[in-house]
């Protein structure tokens, strides 16, 4: 009995000193040199296991550049996750929150996450709504990648077998969601905690498939994602969605007087088609003529990005999210005959417009794609 109690306290001691990385605790729990033997054998100790034992890494959780709200919501809800199974883990963001994220975070009181651009080499990382290297955080190729979880296509390679979670569903908060409901219940036989879904991570998990999915709108739509904004819901207890979606879809198209530059970048993403690269602006609103009224200024910004960046071409779509139809403008002439003819659409005056089209990961990169292919 003594001994378990001896080697339990020499244990807790190795682990506190442990978690704070410290000499020095173990030299003052044992008198600081008051017994030189004891305190040299401890220091003996800890010197082997500082050696021969490492401790954890923090996981740092990455979403993509110029971040939505799924991307957001989803590092947030997966912190919250893997913290309650015991991995330390934070969130970050690779650029500013937009006007629907601000609203959700104001709406259910969340702390915006802290903003970085690049990481220290070596760091642990997990990417979440993205996993290519385009879209990700600067020094990526310094970083470790431990895990990937996303709904977009598979376009990374990695030094080593990691764990990937990727699943067609309308957004990244749809598979947190599913990972909180899976591993929720069990009999806790394994060790590992099982996480509970508290109402703020729920509230974030149904905003982000709210967003994405364009509160069902979207053809990235999924019955599954359907299902969980139930199963969610009975947990946050959003009294109307309809009513809180439209509220989100109209913080997002709040935009006062933005700079085209950022309106352009708001939304953006750069997708590689073999030998020709092109970027891909959306503006999601309920307010087409806010864009629609800068169309000179916009177009001249898209020349800008082609020329600056050396793309083949930028296109930016303004998404009329209620009426569920899109108008696209492009950077050049070359462009624009490749979108009519790729959607069978008109070019009025450089305004290409397409009923249905609302989806850029599902319809247009896709589309493009394939016609490029030909």
């Amino acid at each position: 009995m003594v001994t378990h109690l001896c080697s339990s306290l020499v244990y807790f001691i190795f682990s506190f000193a442990w978690h704070y990385n410290s000499r020095d605790v173990i030299l003052k729990i044992t008198g600081n040199g008051k017994n030189y033997q004891e305190s040299t054998m401890f220091s003996a100790l800890f010197n082997f296991l500082k050696h021969n034992f490492k401790k954890p890494m923090l996981k740092h959780i990455i979403g993509h550049k110029n971040p939505d709200t799924d991307t957001i919501c989803s590092s947030i809800a997966y912190q919250d996750f893997l913290n309650q199974r015991g991995t330390e883990a934070k969130a970050y963001t690779l650029g500013h929150l937009n006007n629907e994220t601000k609203f959700i975070f104001d709406t259910f009181g969340i702390d915006d996450p802290e903003h970085i651009q690049e990481l220290p080499k070596g760091s642990e990382i997990i990417l979440i709504d993205h996993n290519e290297e385009v879209h990700s955080i600067e020094n990526l190729k310094d970083l470790d990648i431990v895990e990937i979880i996303d709904h977009h296509r598979v376009k990374i390679e990695t030094d080593k077998p990691i764990s990937i979670y990727v699943e067609p569903l309308g957004s990244s908060c749809s598979i947190i969601a599913k990972k909180f409901f899976e591993n929720g219940n069990g009999n806790g036989n394994s060790g590992v905690a099982f996480p509970t879904l508290s109402k703020a991570t729920a509230s974030l998990l149904i905003s982000g498939i709210i967003s994405d999915t364009l509160f069902f709108r979207s053809p990235t739509t999924t019955e599954v994602d359907k299902e969980l904004v139930k199963k969610l819901n009975e947990v946050a207890h959003i009294e109307d969605l309809e009513k809180f979606s439209l509220d989100m879809f109209n913080a997002k198209s709040d935009l006062g007087d933005i700079s085209t530059a950022d309106l352009i970048k708001l939304d953006y993403k750069v997708y590689d088609f073999g030998k020709d690269t092109y970027g891909f602006g959306v503006m999601e609103t309920t307010n087409k003529d806010f864009g629609l009224n800068r169309k000179e200024e916009i177009i001249e910004g898209l020349k800008e990005i082609k020329e600056g960046d050396n793309l083949k071409g930028v296109f930016f779509s303004i998404i009329d999210i209620l009426n569920e139809e899109s108008y696209t403008l492009s950077s050049g002439d070359e462009e624009a005959e490749l979108f009519t003819k790729t959607f069978h659409s008109e070019n009025n005056d450089g305004v290409m417009f397409v009923k249905g089209l609302i989806s850029r990961k599902k319809q247009v990169v896709p589309k493009i794609q394939e016609y490029l292919r030909r």
